[in-house]
């Protein structure tokens, strides 16, 4: 996504900035240019600097978050802090959106690895928060139990199903028969 918004943008501007030079190449020397030979290095290049350009961003972003899901885990603050700290990078709807996807998904993962490595938790159980906010697909999957290398309704490993997803899981620990 985020090349599909860089591209034409550096595209367009590297290909103006071309355009002005061979103008002043043309006033200066009084050459002729053939711009379908000029155009496609510059579109070439456009290509392929967005894509170091976006990669480079994304892993920075990616790193941002990390740290700052990381701080907060280990402050103890409320989900609030968390929401404020990445809202200078990505404003606070997004910042909303990511704080509240990506920590739900880190508490499930946490919480699968805790529990397989238990031996005594055999299976995990699909939880939603139980209210008006809770959507379809979410809705379908509470109390839906799943082993360790088994998908919830055959599609989702855990939370989160989707962004801002609010549900989580309980460990499942089945009696012996001894």
């Amino acid at each position: 996504m985020l090349y599909t918004l860089l591209f034409p943008a550096l595209r367009d501007i590297a290909l103006e900035a071309a355009g002005t030079s061979l103008e002043a190449l043309l006033s200066t020397v009084g050459v002729g240019v053939d711009w379908a030979l000029v155009n496609q290095p510059v579109v070439d290049w456009a290509r392929d600097y967005t894509l170091q350009l976006s990669t480079s961003l994304t892993d920075v972003s990616n790193k941002f978050v990390t740290d700052e899901i990381t701080a907060w885990m280990e402050s103890g603050q409320p989900i609030g802090a968390l929401i404020d700290s990445l809202a200078p990078m990505f404003g606070p709807t997004r910042a909303d959106m990511i704080a509240t996807t990506e920590v739900t998904r880190a508490y499930a993962e946490g919480n699968t690895a805790t529990w397989k490595a238990s031996g005594v938790v055999t299976a995990r159980r699909w939880m939603t928060a139980e209210d008006e906010l809770v959507c379809p697909i979410c809705g379908d999957l509470d109390g839906e139990e799943a082993g360790f290398d088994e998908q919830f309704g055959n599609e989702y490993d855990g939370p989160p199903a989707h962004p801002r997803c609010r549900c989580y899981i309980q460990p499942v620990v089945r009696e012996s028969n001894d």
